[in-house]
């Protein structure tokens, strides 16, 4: 999966599984918490949703809080698990 397909795979995710009401301020450098409002339960709900949808594996112990900082360090993070897997 390209960069732009997994940032486009996330904002999917957003408005669908987890009906983001702040999608408006989308962008690559929308930081989760602060921009689009997301909480921890909210970012691990996403998390399992990239596993489940996109088939990406995430395991438990490359979690690590700057990974998830805004929409582009997490496409950031999903590149290089892709290419682990």
């Amino acid at each position: 999966m390209t960069r732009q397909q997994l940032i486009q795979s996330i904002y999917d995710i957003m408005e669908n599984s987890l009906e983001l009401p702040t999608l408006s301020s989308f962008n690559e450098d929308a930081r989760l918490n602060e921009d689009l409002y997301m909480d921890s339960i909210m970012v691990l709900q996403l998390i399992l949703h990239i596993e489940l949808d996109l088939g990406i594996a995430i395991p438990d112990e490359v979690l690590v809080p700057k990974d998830f900082k805004t929409v582009g360090t997490l496409a950031s993070f999903l590149e290089k698990q892709q290419k682990v897997e």
